[in-house]
C-alpha cells in the first residue's frame, strides 16, 4: 500500500475515492436536472458543474502522462447539448483514465502542477480526489438536497486546504496572509490525539501554518465533514458556519474565510 506524503489517505483510497465519486456524478447527471442550480458554485448549473469537473480529470491526467500543462485543443469538452447520459459515460470515461494514469506513476515521481508543493505526482492523487469529492458533494446537494463526506476523506481535505490551497490563494490573489491566527479542530472521535488540527497566522503578510493544537486567535471547532464545507465556502459565514462552534474572535474567522479568491 502506497502512503502518500502528505494528508492522510493512502494512493489506493484516493483513486477509489476518484472512481467512486465520479461515478456518484455520473449518476446526478443521468437522473437530474442539468439546469439545476449548484448552490456552492455562485452562476453554475449542474452541466457546467459536470463539465468543469471531467475536464479538469482530464486536464490532470494529460499533466500526470506528459509532465507538462495541457494546450489548447489537448483536452476536449462534451458537446453542449449532450444529455445527462451522454455526460454521465464521459464521466465515468475521464475519471478511470486518470485513476489508471495515476496508479500507473509512482507517487513520488516528477510531475508538473500549477501548485505550492513539491514537483510530484502524489500532489494530483490527493488534489484530484478531493476535487472530485467535493464536486460530488455539489451535484448530490443540486440533484437531491442532500449529501455527505465521509470523517477521514474530509480531513485530507482540510489538510490540503490549510497546506496548499490557502496558500495558493494568497499567491495567487497577492494578499498578504491575516495577521490574526485562527486554530481549526476536528472533533471526530477516530481524529483525536492531536491528529484533524491546524493553525494558521501571518507573520509580516507571510502564510504560516502548523497542524498543531495550539490556541489562536479564534477557533472553529465541529466534525472534519462540517469545518470542510465552511472553508470550501459550502456553509454559512461568520458566526452562522453550519455544525460548526466559533470560539474567540468573529473578526478572525471572517479575515481567513472571506479572503478574495476563496
Amino acid at each position: 500500500m502506497k502512503r502518500l506524503p502528505s494528508g492522510g489517505m493512502n494512493l489506493e483510497a484516493c483513486l477509489e475515492a476518484i472512481r467512486s465519486d465520479a461515478d456518484r456524478m455520473a449518476l446526478c447527471a443521468e437522473s437530474g436536472d442539468l439546469d439545476a442550480t449548484v448552490a456552492g458554485c455562485p452562476g453554475w448549473d449542474l452541466r457546467k458543474l459536470l463539465v468543469h469537473t471531467g475536464f479538469i480529470h482530464r486536464w490532470a491526467t494529460f499533466a500526470v502522462v506528459n509532465k507538462t500543462p495541457a494546450g489548447q485543443g489537448d483536452v476536449v469538452e462534451p458537446r453542449p447539448d449532450a444529455t445527462g447520459d451522454e455526460l454521465g459515460a464521459w464521466m465515468r470515461a475521464g475519471a478511470g483514465a486518470l485513476a489508471d494514469a495515476l496508479a500507473a506513476t509512482p507517487p513520488d515521481a516528477d510531475t508538473w502542477h500549477p501548485f505550492p508543493l513539491e514537483q510530484k505526482a502524489w500532489v494530483w492523487s490527493r488534489r484530484q480526489a478531493m476535487e472530485t469529492m467535493v464536486h460530488r458533494w455539489d451535484a448530490e446537494v443540486a440533484v437531491t438536497g442532500a449529501s455527505d463526506l465521509e470523517g477521514k476523506a474530509a480531513a485530507t481535505g482540510l489538510a490540503e486546504f490549510f497546506e496548499m490551497l490557502l496558500p495558493r490563494t494568497l499567491i495567487r490573489e497577492g494578499n498578504p496572509a491575516p495577521s490574526a491566527s485562527l486554530h481549526v479542530h476536528c472533533t471526530d472521535d477516530d481524529l483525536a490525539h492531536g491528529a484533524g488540527e491546524w493553525i494558521v497566522w501571518g507573520e509580516n503578510g507571510e502564510y504560516r501554518m502548523e497542524a498543531i493544537h495550539r490556541k489562536g486567535d479564534a477557533a472553529l471547532r465541529g466534525s472534519a465533514e462540517a469545518l470542510l464545507l465552511a472553508v470550501m465556502g459550502r456553509s454559512g459565514g461568520g458566526d452562522a458556519l453550519d455544525g460548526v462552534d466559533l470560539v474567540g474572535d468573529p473578526a478572525a474567522v471572517t479575515a481567513w474565510l472571506d479572503l478574495p479568491g476563496l
